[in-house]
C-alpha cells in the first residue's frame, strides 16, 4: 500500500512538467519578453502609460492618475483667474475713464467762461473778464502761488471796458457783436493813412481754420487798412514780416503761437490804441475754447502774455478785450 502524501499538490509522482511553461510564467510579473525586446500589457488608446520604473513600463494606476488631476485643474484655474483680473483691470480702467470725461464736462460747464452763454463776451465788465481770464491762467498754472498768479494775470488797467450800447442780436449771426465792436474801435485816425506794422486791432483766434472764419466776417468793416492773415496754413514766418514791414494793417487776425513770434521779432508794434480781442465765445466741436484747449490755452499765456510779447503789448498801452 502506497504512503498518503500529506502536503503539496495531487499529481502523480510520474507527472512531468514542461520547464518553457515555468518560465513564462514565473516571467509575467516582471514583463514578457517576446523576440528579446520587452513587451507590454495591451492598452486602449483612452488609458495613459503609467511612468517607468527602474527600466520597467507599467500601466497607470488609480493612485498615479488621483495626483496629476489636481495639477491640470490647478493650471485651468490659474488661467482662468488670470483672465478675470485682466477683465476687471479692464472694467476699471473704462469707468475711470467715464469719471474723468464727466468730471471735465462739468469743468467745462462750470468754468466762468460760461457767462457768456447769457452776456455777449464783448460786453463783459472789467471784473467780469479779468475773473473768466485768472481763470484760464490758473488752469494753465496751477501750482503758481498767489503772488506768482498776481504777476501773471493781466490788470485790470489793461482790460478794455464794454461799449455804452446795447450788445447786437447774435442769434441770426454769431459775429454781429464783433462787428458792432470794430465799427467803434475802427474810428478813423486823425492822420489819413495808418502806419505800416501797427494794427488797430489784433483777434486771437482758437485755429487756422477759425482765424479764416474771422477774416471773412470783418472784411467789410476793416476801414483804412487791410486785414491781415497772420496764421501759420496761410504764409510762412518770414513772409508775414515782409507782409507787414509794408502793409497798414486795420485788423490783425491770428493764432496766439504766430501773433507771440510776430510781436518777439519786431514786426508788429503796439500803441495806445492798439485792442486785442480773444475770441472766447467760440467752442469746437469738443466744446473747446481758446481758454479751455489745453495746447492753444499754454500759447495765449506762455508765449502771448509772456516774455517779450507781454511787454510789448502792455507797456505800449495795449487794450484786451473779447467777443
Amino acid at each position: 500500500m502506497a504512503p498518503t502524501k500529506t502536503g503539496g499538490d495531487d499529481l502523480d509522482d510520474g507527472f512531468e512538467l514542461d520547464h518553457d511553461l515555468i518560465a513564462e510564467s514565473d516571467s509575467e510579473g516582471e514583463g514578457s519578453v517576446i523576440g528579446g525586446e520587452e513587451y507590454e500589457d495591451f492598452m486602449t488608446d483612452d488609458e495613459d502609460k503609467g511612468p517607468t520604473v527602474t527600466g520597467r513600463k507599467r500601466k497607470a494606476t488609480g493612485e498615479d492618475l488621483a495626483g496629476v488631476q489636481p495639477v491640470r485643474a490647478g493650471a485651468q484655474s490659474e488661467d482662468d483667474g488670470e483672465k478675470d483680473e485682466e477683465a476687471r483691470k479692464a472694467d476699471k480702467k473704462r469707468r475711470k475713464k467715464e469719471k474723468e470725461k464727466e468730471r471735465k464736462a462739468r469743468r467745462i460747464a462750470n468754468h466762468p467762461t460760461s457767462i457768456t452763454d447769457s452776456i455777449p463776451a464783448t460786453h463783459l465788465s472789467v471784473d467780469q473778464l479779468s475773473q473768466v481770464l485768472l481763470s484760464s491762467l490758473r488752469d494753465t498754472f496751477p501750482a503758481a502761488s498767489a503772488m506768482e498768479m498776481e504777476d501773471l494775470k493781466i490788470p485790470d488797467s489793461a482790460i478794455l471796458p464794454p461799449p455804452e450800447t446795447p450788445a447786437p442780436d447774435a442769434d441770426n449771426d454769431p459775429f454781429n457783436p464783433l462787428c458792432a465792436r470794430l465799427k467803434t474801435l475802427l474810428k478813423p485816425l486823425q492822420t489819413k493813412k495808418p502806419p505800416v506794422s501797427t494794427p488797430r486791432v489784433i483777434i486771437l483766434s482758437l485755429s487756422g481754420m477759425r482765424c479764416a472764419d474771422v477774416v471773412r466776417a470783418v472784411k467789410p468793416y476793416k476801414g483804412q487798412g487791410e486785414v491781415g492773415k497772420l496764421f501759420a496754413k496761410h504764409f510762412k514766418l518770414e513772409d508775414q514780416v515782409k507782409y507787414l514791414a509794408k502793409t497798414r494793417v486795420s485788423i490783425a487776425v491770428g493764432t496766439p503761437a504766430r501773433v507771440a513770434k510776430l510781436l518777439s521779432e519786431d514786426a508788429m508794434r503796439v500803441t495806445k490804441d492798439t485792442v486785442v480781442l480773444l475770441d472766447i465765445t467760440y467752442k469746437d466741436p469738443k466744446q473747446r475754447s481758446l481758454l479751455t484747449l489745453a495746447e492753444v490755452r499754454k500759447e495765449l499765456w506762455q508765449s502771448t502774455f509772456s516774455g517779450s510779447s507781454r511787454q510789448k503789448l502792455l507797456e505800449g498801452g495795449a487794450k484786451i478785450g473779447a467777443f
